[in-house]
C-alpha cells in the first residue's frame, strides 16, 4: 500500500506544480504589462479635449502650417509695396591725387591778319581740376501702365493667403481627428487588454477544475491539453495588445507633440450623440464650407487672375521718373541739378513667348475648372457616404450599449450567486470575460461613431480655425 500512496503522491506534486507554473507564466505576463507602463519616464493624465488642444498647439506639422499662412501674407505685402515709387539713391567721393587743368590757350583758334590780335586773346580754363570729387543722386520711377497687372498680382498673392488658410484649418482638423483615432484607439485596446486578462483568468479556473478532476480520475489528459494551448492561446493575444497598447502611445505621443517614451492615462470619453440633420442640408453646406472645395474654388480663381495677368504683358511698360543730382566734377554743369520726365520700353518681338505663357495660363485655368467639379462631386460622394456610417456606427451603438447593461445585470446576478455559494468562481469569471469583451465592442461601436461624425463635420462646416488663431 505505501508504493502506490507515493506514486499517486508523486503525480499529484508533478501536476500541481505544472499547474503552478502556468499561473506564474500568466501572472509574469501581466506584471511585464505593468512593467512597460511603469518603465515610462513621466505619466500624464489627458482627457480627449485636453489631448486635441495640446496637439493643436504644439504639433511640428501644425505649425508650419501656420507659418506658411504667415509666409503668404508677407508675400502679399511683398506685392502691394510694388505699387509705389521706387527710390534709388547714388553717390560717390574720389580723391583726384594729380590736378591738371584743361585750358584753351591764347591764340589756340588762331590770328586775325595785320592786327596781331589772337584768338581767344586770354587762357580761357575749359575744366577745372579738384582734389576732391563728389558725385551724388536721387531717382524715384513710379510704375503707370504696369499698375493693372501689380494689382492683378496682389489679388493673385491673397489668394494664396485663402489657400494657405484652408489648409491650415484643413490640417488642424486632421490633426483633431488624429488624436480622436488614437485616443479612441488607445482605449480600446486597454478594453482589450482587460478582456484578454479576463479570459486567461477564466481559463486558468478552468483548467484548475480540469487537473482536479484528472487527479480524481474524473476527465480525460486530452481536456487538459486543450486547455493548455488555450492558456497559450490567450497569453499570446496578451501579448499582441500590449504591443498595440505601446505602439498607439508612441504615435500618440509624437501627435501631441510629447516624448515618445511618456506615459499616458487616458480619461474615458462621455457619451454624447449629436443630432443628425437632413442629407440635403449637410450637401449643401458641404458645396460651400468644405476645405476641399474652398481650396479648388481658390485655386480656380488664382488661375483665373494668372490668364488676366499673362494678357497684360503685352503693354508697354511706361514709368514715371523724377530725380535730383549734384556734382562738383564739372565746372560747366550745374553743381545741384533736378529733373522729370517719363521712361517707356516694349518688347515688340518676343518669339512667341508671350503667346506661349498665355496659353499655358488658359491651360491651368481649364485643369482649375475641371478639378474643382471634380472635387464637388467627390465631396458630396464622401459626405453622403459620412452620413450613411454615421447613422450604421449610431445603430451599433445601441446594441453594444444594450449588449454593456445586459452583461453587466448577468455578472450582478451569478455575484450575488457565488456569494450565497451556489455557483462556482468560474461562472462568475465566464460572465467578467463576457462583460470585458461587451465593453471593449461597445468602445469599438464608439470609435467608429466618433470618425464617422468627425468625417462628416469636416466636409461639412467644423472649422478649425481657431486653431490658426492660437
Amino acid at each position: 500500500m505505501p508504493k502506490p500512496f507515493r506514486i499517486s503522491f508523486i503525480k499529484h506534486s508533478r501536476r500541481g506544480l505544472r499547474l503552478i507554473r502556468q499561473r506564474l507564466c500568466s501572472c509574469f505576463i501581466l506584471v511585464l504589462a505593468a512593467a512597460n507602463v511603469a518603465a515610462a519616464q513621466d505619466i500624464r493624465t489627458l482627457s480627449l479635449q485636453e489631448a486635441q488642444d495640446l496637439a493643436l498647439e504644439q504639433n511640428r506639422l501644425l505649425r508650419i502650417a501656420r507659418e506658411q499662412v504667415e509666409e503668404s501674407e508677407q508675400k502679399v505685402k511683398e506685392a502691394q509695396s510694388r505699387q509705389y515709387p521706387l527710390v534709388y539713391a547714388t553717390g560717390g567721393y574720389t580723391y583726384n591725387g594729380v590736378t591738371e587743368d584743361v585750358v584753351l590757350p591764347m591764340g589756340a583758334l588762331g590770328v586775325y591778319p595785320n592786327s596781331n590780335i589772337f584768338v581767344p586773346q586770354t587762357d580761357i580754363p575749359i575744366l577745372e581740376s579738384k582734389h576732391n570729387l563728389i558725385m551724388a543722386s536721387a531717382l524715384a520711377m513710379q510704375p503707370i501702365t504696369q499698375l493693372g497687372k501689380i494689382r492683378t498680382g496682389v489679388k493673385i498673392a491673397q489668394t494664396d493667403v485663402k489657400i494657405a488658410e484652408a489648409k491650415a484649418a484643413q490640417a488642424a482638423q486632421e490633426v483633431k481627428q488624429g488624436v480622436e483615432q488614437l485616443f479612441y484607439g488607445l482605449l480600446l485596446a486597454q478594453k482589450q487588454q482587460e478582456e484578454a486578462q479576463a479570459n486567461i483568468q477564466l481559463t486558468e479556473a478552468k483548467l484548475y477544475d480540469v487537473e482536479s478532476a484528472l487527479l480524481a480520475g474524473k476527465t480525460d489528459e486530452v481536456n487538459k491539453i486543450g486547455l493548455q494551448a488555450a492558456l497559450a492561446d490567450e497569453q499570446q493575444k496578451l501579448l499582441v495588445i500590449q504591443h498595440q497598447v505601446a505602439d498607439y502611445t508612441y504615435d500618440l505621443n509624437q501627435l501631441l507633440g510629447l516624448p515618445t517614451d511618456t506615459g499616458l492615462r487616458l480619461d474615458g470619453v462621455q457619451e454624447e450623440e449629436v443630432p443628425l440633420q437632413p442629407l440635403e442640408e449637410y450637401l449643401q453646406l458641404a458645396q460651400t464650407v468644405s476645405y476641399d472645395v474652398r481650396i479648388a474654388e481658390h485655386t480656380s480663381q488664382k488661375a483665373a487672375y494668372g490668364v488676366n495677368a499673362a494678357k497684360k504683358d503685352y503693354i508697354p511698360n511706361v514709368n514715371a521718373i523724377g530725380g535730383y543730382t549734384h556734382q562738383s566734377i564739372l565746372n560747366v554743369l550745374p553743381e545741384n541739378n533736378y529733373f522729370f520726365g517719363v521712361q517707356a520700353n516694349w518688347n515688340i518681338i518676343d518669339f512667341g513667348r508671350r503667346k506661349a505663357v498665355l496659353k499655358q495660363r488658359q491651360s491651368q485655368q481649364r485643369q482649375a475648372e475641371l478639378n474643382l467639379e471634380n472635387t464637388r462631386e467627390d465631396v458630396t460622394g464622401r459626405v453622403e457616404q459620412a452620413y450613411r456610417k454615421v447613422q450604421q456606427a449610431r445603430q451599433l451603438v445601441a446594441v453594444a450599449r444594450q449588449a454593456v447593461q445586459y452583461r453587466e445585470q448577468e455578472l450582478k446576478l451569478k455575484q450575488d450567486r457565488f456569494d450565497a455559494g451556489l455557483i462556482l468562481k468560474k461562472d462568475v469569471l465566464e460572465s467578467q470575460a463576457a462583460l470585458a469583451k461587451s465593453e471593449a465592442d461597445l468602445y469599438a461601436a464608439r470609435l467608429g461613431y466618433r470618425l464617422a461624425l468627425s468625417d462628416l463635420q469636416a466636409m461639412t462646416g467644423a472649422s478649425a480655425q481657431e486653431a490658426i488663431e492660437q
